[in-house]
């Protein structure tokens, strides 16, 4: 079979079976080998009785979520392509022949792009302003700037996708984060991609309502973007504290002829520490962003392969035991008190480190 359409569908019974036959007219005119697929997370509203009388394959969702609903649907996908499109005559499914002769010239996934950023259209109220000015422009850019992507609208519901080259790969989105986990997860596969300009129409919903949750799934997305990208949310900012606290502490020292104070230990030792604990988090962020296959694997081999848990526990034992050896000994390096801070800041930096290095250990304890 050449090409299967999935339509994620919960109480789309206003809409649907105008969907249905567009599709099935697209399929007729231009005598393409293709099902229609109802992936149905749980109308009640007649939409599966819609879906039966037009004689199209349903499939029951159980799991709700669009992500769910959309990777059952593709599942159960016997094309050698699979476009998606909402089920809420949003996107005009007329454009099924310019998504798939695209896509057979060579592509693994074709994106559509609604914004006049990428050459598409948004008619009138068919997209919320908070939509169409922040969120979408916002998650775009970030993953433009944090992930190498190349698409004007990343939160586009039309797309379509070379199955063999998805079956390759794993998801775990539930909701609408499967949007843009899809798009990194090809770009890190090396797939061959693409965009094409569509229009966004008003939906044709009478008594239903988006199933987009503004802020939550706002949230959601904002967390996945920013959590599996370690080196802009964590290493960077980790990596500026420390730069920061040295900084500090030098100048301090410059200026203040009689010596450093207490207040400029204290400063220099909690930004210290904050700074390597935020570098340790991107660690962990690291390791389950590679588990979860947005970024490539192997990422900090290097680092591995000099720091293990052997070497760290060993080296930081040892830097302990020095120093409750000077401190006991006492061994004076500038005053006393700022001894005592520099003694007890080199104690808890080690000790923090120590449980970092087990847990990161525990966390690659499959490798």
């Amino acid at each position: 079979m050449e090409l299967s359409i999935v339509l994620p569908c919960l109480n789309e019974a206003d809409t649907l079976e105008k969907c249905i036959l567009k599709a099935k007219s697209q399929i007729d005119k231009n005598k393409i080998k293709g099902e229609i697929i109802i992936s149905d997370n749980g109308s009640t509203d007649g939409s599966i009785e819609i879906a039966r009388n037009n004689n199209v394959h349903i499939i029951n969702v159980k799991k709700r979520g669009y992500g769910n609903a959309v990777r059952e649907g593709i599942s159960a996908a016997n094309g050698e392509y699979v476009l998606i499109a909402d089920a809420d005559d949003s996107y005009d499914l007329n454009e099924i022949p310019r998504f798939l002769k695209k896509a057979k010239m060579g592509f693994d996934l074709i994106q559509g792009c609604r914004f006049p950023s990428g050459g598409g259209n948004i008619e009138k109220n068919a997209m919320p302003i908070s939509h169409r000015l922040f969120g979408n422009p916002l998650f775009t850019n970030m993953s433009k700037l944090f992930y190498g992507l190349k698409y004007n609208d990343v939160y586009c519901g039309m797309k379509i996708i070379r199955k063999n080259f998805y079956n390759k790969l794993t998801f775990f989105s539930k909701g609408m984060i499967f949007c843009i986990e899809i798009l990194i997860k090809f770009k890190v596969a090396n797939a061959r991609t693409d965009e094409i300009p569509i229009t966004l129409y008003k939906d044709g919903r009478i008594k239903g309502s988006s199933h987009l949750k503004t802020f939550t799934d706002g949230l959601q997305t904002l967390k996945f973007i920013l959590i599996c990208c370690p080196k802009w949310f964590f290493f960077i900012p980790g990596s500026l504290m420390l730069l920061y606290s040295l900084l500090n502490l030098f100048i301090s020292v410059i200026a203040n002829k009689a010596g450093i104070s207490t207040v400029n230990i204290l400063e220099f030792g909690t930004f210290f520490i904050i700074g390597i604990q935020i570098i340790m988090l991107g660690l962990f962020s690291t390791i389950i962003a590679e588990n979860l296959g947005v970024i490539k694997k192997n990422n900090l081999k290097g680092f591995f392969n000099i720091f293990t848990l052997k070497k760290s526990l060993l080296l930081n034992l040892i830097f302990l035991i020095v120093v409750y050896f000077l401190e006991f000994n006492g061994t004076t390096i500038y005053e006393k008190e700022i001894d005592d801070i520099l003694f007890s800041f080199s104690k808890i930096l080690s000790i923090t480190i120590i449980f970092n290095s087990f847990f990161v250990s525990l966390l690659r304890i499959q490798d």
